[in-house]
């Protein structure tokens, strides 16, 4: 009967998407794991993308598939934790962080792919060497919650 009622209720969220808090704390620095490690290996394979363009060991088109599937990827998963409502205050400036890391990282990639797009070599080995100082402060953040 428990159970049932915790389906009901977790279906009825799911189809008003209502935005829930975690359960405890532990849920929402996990929660926060998850984005940051995500986003920190999307922005590492967008960084490989945007070196190995440069040095013409990848074609513009497969250089523009990978970045901009990077920048698509980043959007669910900012929104994913960006929907889920921290438990208590205290974890409020820790979603914040989180939030400006994974649109920081977006709005990189969105600068890549306008890079690629044009050619502009110099801009993609600054974007690349940007996302990779971006993922290592992410990771170290997901590290640092561990």
């Amino acid at each position: 009967m428990r159970a049932a009622r915790w389906l009901a209720a977790a279906a009825c969220l799911m189809l008003s998407g209502c935005v829930v808090p975690a359960f405890d704390t532990g849920a929402f620095e996990r929660n926060a794991i998850g984005a940051l490690e995500s986003t920190v290996s999307t922005a590492r394979v967008a960084a490989l993308a945007l070196d190995a363009r440069v040095g013409n060991r990848i074609t513009l088109a497969y250089a523009d598939t990978v970045v901009t599937e990077a920048e698509e990827a980043i959007g669910p998963v900012e929104a994913s934790f960006g929907s889920v409502d921290p438990p208590d205050p205290t974890l409020d400036e820790l979603r914040s962080a989180v939030l400006d890391q994974l649109g920081d990282t977006g709005d990189l990639l969105a600068d890549a792919r306008i890079a690629v797009r044009r050619g502009d070599s110099d801009t993609m080995a600054a974007l690349a060497g940007e996302l990779r100082r971006t993922a290592d402060a992410m990771d170290q953040h997901a590290e640092a919650l561990q």
